[in-house]
C-alpha cells in the first residue's frame, strides 16, 4: 500500500532531514540564531528511521515477490542479494572510496602509518554509522528469512534487539540503538498487509495509526522531557518508544498517501542513498572555498552540488545495475 512514488517521496523529504541537520551540526561560525541551529542538528535520526522504515518494509515485499517467482525459502535468491548488494551496499563502497581517494584521506592514512585503521574503518563502515546498521540490518533478514522457515519473523525480532543490545553495550551514540526499531516495523507492516489486505485498506484504520503513533509521541515526548530529556540515562527507554511512536506516524502518513504530483522529492528519494554518501565529502571540500559568502549560502551550495553530483552518479549507476539485475534474474 506504500507506493513506489509514496516511497520515493519520504526518501527525499529523509535524505533533505538529513543534509539539513549534518550542515547545522557541522557549522562553524557564531550562528544568529543557536536554537534554531541545535534544533536543526537534532533532525538527522528521525530522516535515518524514514530510511529504515521504507527498506524493512521493501526488503519484505522483495523477498514476497521472489518467493513467489521462484519458491525459494523466505525469496531468498541470488537475485534477490545481487539487488542489496547493488542497490544498498556497493555504492558506499564505491563512492566513500572514491571521496577518500580525493580528499587525500588514503594518501594521510598511508603516509602517517594508520592505513589498517582506514581500511578496517573503510570495510565495516565504522564512519557511517547508517551504512553499518544497514548492512547487519540486511545481513540479519537474509539469513532468518532463508534458514527460519515458520520463526522469520520471530528470529529477525531477535537478531536486531540483540543488535541493538551489543550497540548499546558498545557505547555508541544513542541514535545507533534508537533506529534499529524502524526497520522492524517496517518489514511488520508489509507482513500485516499481506495477512490482513481488506482491514488495511480502511481509511479509518490508517488514520488511526496515524493519530495512535501522533498520541504515543506526545505522550512518550512529555514523559522523557520530566526525567530530563534526551541523553538522560533514565530517560533512554522512553526515547526508544518515542522513536517507534515517530516511524508509526510516517508508517500511517505513508499509507495515507498517494502518488502526489511532483518532481524534485521523487527524483531526490531516487537518489537519496548517493546523496547521503556525497554530501559529506562535498561539503568539507566545498566549503571552506565558498568561505568568503554567508554560511547559510555556502551550505546551500555545497548541497545543491552534492544533489547534482549524486544524480548524475546514480543515474549512471542506475543504468548499469539495472542491466546486471535484469541477467540475474533470468
Amino acid at each position: 500500500m506504500i507506493t513506489a512514488k509514496t516511497s520515493k517521496t519520504l526518501r527525499g523529504i529523509a535524505i533533505l532531514i538529513v543534509i539539513a541537520s549534518h550542515f547545522a551540526e557541522w557549522m562553524f561560525l557564531e550562528p544568529a540564531h543557536p536554537g534554531l541551529r541545535h534544533m536543526i542538528g537534532t533532525w538527522g535520526p528521525p530522516g535515518v528511521d524514514i530510511f529504515l522504515l521504507l527498506s524493512g518494509y521493501g526488503l519484505y515485499l522483495s523477498a514476497r515477490k521472489e518467493a513467489e517467482r521462484t519458491g525459494a525459502p523466505g525469496g531468498i535468491t541470488g537475485h534477490f542479494v545481487l539487488r542489496r548488494l547493488l542497490n544498498g551496499i556497493l555504492p558506499y563502497y564505491l563512492i566513500i572510496g572514491i571521496a577518500y581517494f580525493f580528499t587525500g584521506t588514503w594518501k594521510q592514512a598511508l603516509q602517517e602509518g594508520y592505513l589498517p585503521d582506514t581500511l578496517r574503518a573503510y570495510l565495516t563502515a565504522t564512519d557511517h554509522w547508517y551504512i553499518q546498521v544497514l548492512i547487519v540490518l540486511y545481513l540479519a533478514f537474509i539469513l532468518c528469512f532463508r534458514f527460519g522457515g515458520k520463526f522469520r519473523l520471530p528470529l529477525l525480532s531477535a537478531a536486531v534487539i540483540l543488535h541493538m543490545i551489543l550497540l548499546a553495550n558498545a557505547d555508541h551514540a544513542d541514535f545507533w540503538t534508537l533506529s534499529n526499531g524502524a526497520f522492524l516495523i517496517g518489514v511488520y507492516a508489509a507482513a500485516l498487509e499481506k495477512r490482513f489486505p481488506e482491514q488495511l485498506q480502511s481509511l479509518r484504520t490508517r488514520l488511526a495509526v496515524l493519530l495512535a503513533g501522533a498520541a504515543g509521541m506526545t505522550v512518550t515526548y512529555l514523559q522523557m522531557a520530566r526525567l530530563g530529556g534526551s541523553g538522560a540515562p533514565e530517560a533512554y527507554g522512553w526515547e526508544l518508544a518515542m522513536n517507534l511512536c515517530f516511524t508509526v506516524i510516517v508508517l500511517g502518513a505513508a499509507w495515507l498517501l498517494k502518488d502526489l504530483p511532483g518532481l524534485i522529492l521523487p527524483l531526490l528519494g531516487e537518489h537519496s542513498l548517493f546523496i547521503y554518501l556525497t554530501h559529506t565529502s562535498v561539503f568539507w571540500l566545498l566549503i571552506f572555498k565558498l568561505e568568503a559568502l554567508p554560511y547559510a549560502a555556502g551550505a546551500a551550495l555545497t548541497a545543491l552540488a552534492s544533489i547534482i553530483l549524486s544524480i548524475a552518479a546514480g543515474t549512471v549507476y542506475s543504468l548499469i545495475t539495472k542491466k546486471l539485475l535484469s541477467t540475474s534474474a533470468r
